[in-house]
């Protein structure tokens, strides 16, 4: 049986990296990686984001990236 302690620890993000963010693609974005402004943020990025082929990046789309990546927008 697996108790929650061995669950949270095995689980747990332990890099404390950043999995699951979202943000807005820059008002200016015409065509490919887009650059983004993170949720709590006011400047553009500084590094263009990869995203899934099933998605095609729009200004000002409200997305959601996991791990670096943009996974869609959000509706």
């Amino acid at each position: 049986m697996i108790d929650h302690e061995f669950f949270i620890s095995n689980f747990m993000n332990k890099k404390k990296e950043k999995i699951i963010q979202f943000a807005r693609v820059d008002p200016n974005y015409t065509s490919g990686r887009p650059r983004l402004i993170f949720d709590g943020e006011t400047v553009v990025s500084g590094k263009a984001y990869p995203y899934l082929a099933s998605y095609t990046p729009a200004a000002n789309d409200r997305v959601m990236l996991v791990k670096g990546v943009v996974v869609g927008k959000i509706v």
